[in-house]
């Protein structure tokens, strides 16, 4: 198929893929996070001019990170782009300039969130990822040694309110439908500095492993989806065992504390054990790593009562005449953090 049939045929998929999902079911205004480039232009366009939402009322918003020459330009060139197309614009710039992609995320999400919840309910964020991100990111955690949930890389749909509607394309057709119906975008020069490990996984990495392994791309999808299957059931089947040895738990899902019975903990099997314990902490708002969850599995089976730590995430955990207690601050749902992108400066090549 050629780019540009390919062009003309995403909208009608997309919208299909909308209406399959359910993503936008009830929803009255959707905030499309725009930084200007291919993807999340191309989202906007999808959403305004094929209609594929027509219910829904259109918002766009950007944060302009100060991160380089030229963004405040962007900022500008957006708004102009946003106002013809008759989609309410939303901008904020950063007080400072964003030192790091991490930084950088965590200031954008924020700003989407309060956009958001200005709107009030009914609203979802809706971002331009598509399946290409979604390869780089599995790949690059498959490097860093990542576990099924690690694995499952970016999910579709995030609670409260964040959607990806493109991850089920490739970047390609979502380029071919740019260029068919003539969508505006900028290309950041950032996504070609070899300094980013995003960048580097996406121009050099990826396209070697398609070459040596052909179809790699789609099979890294492909895990993903797969891991992200057997994440869910795993964290099912922990849920009923917290709930079994932790009754109080059997309630709201986020109680903000967690009560076992030490020796009911100590007679489990450590592998069962240590997936039990990081589920319990990350329900409760924490994110322990490898080091943690091992420092806590030792936790339950050594400390003397009278003893306690703090967690990465701020759960604290004690051991209290022979009772472990884990104490967390956290409302909602189940904390369900996804690991942070690859977006980690390397050091540039010589």
């Amino acid at each position: 198929m050629t780019g540009a049939a390919d062009g003309l045929v995403l909208a009608g998929r997309f919208g299909d893929h909308l209406a399959a999902s359910g993503f936008l079911d009830g929803a009255r205004h959707a905030v499309v996070a725009v930084s200007g480039g291919v993807d999340s232009m191309t989202l906007l366009h999808l959403l305004r001019f094929p209609a594929a939402a027509p219910s829904l009322t259109l918002h766009a918003a950007h944060l302009d990170h100060r991160m380089r020459p030229g963004s405040a330009a962007d900022a500008a060139w957006l708004a102009e782009v946003c106002a013809g197309w008759g989609v309410t614009f939303h901008h904020r710039t950063a007080a400072t300039a964003v030192r790091t992609e991490a930084e950088g995320r965590e200031l954008r999400y924020g700003f989407f969130a309060e956009v958001a919840e200005t709107l009030g309910a009914g609203t979802v964020i809706l971002t331009g990822h598509t399946a290409d991100d979604q390869a780089e990111t599995v790949l690059f955690r498959i490097a860093r040694g990542s576990g099924p949930r690690g694995l499952a890389g970016i999910h579709p749909g995030r609670s409260p309110s964040t959607v990806r509607p493109l991850l089920p394309f490739r970047r390609a057709e979502v380029e071919a439908y740019a260029a068919a119906h003539g969508v505006p975008h900028r290309e950041d020069p950032t996504n070609r500095d070899p300094r980013w490990t995003r960048n580097r996984i996406r121009h050099e990495v990826l396209p070697a492993l398609e070459a040596a392994v052909p179809g790699a791309a789609a099979a890294l999808v492909s895990l993903a989806g797969t891991s992200r299957v057997e994440s869910a059931a795993l964290d099912h089947l922990l849920d009923e065992r917290i709930a079994a040895l932790a009754p109080a738990a059997s309630a709201p899902a986020s109680q903000p504390a967690l009560s076992f019975d030490r020796e009911a903990l100590a007679a489990l099997p450590d592998p069962l054990l240590t997936v039990l314990l990081r589920r319990a902490a990350t329900r409760l708002g924490g994110s322990p790593g490898r080091a943690a969850t091992a420092a806590l599995l030792r936790f339950v089976r050594e400390a003397p009562s009278g003893r306690g730590v703090t967690l990465e995430g701020g759960v604290a955990v004690e051991h209290h005449l022979g009772e472990i207690h884990l104490r967390g601050a956290v409302t909602g749902e189940p904390h369900t953090r996804e690991a942070p992108d690859p977006e980690t400066p390397v050091p540039p090549p010589p």
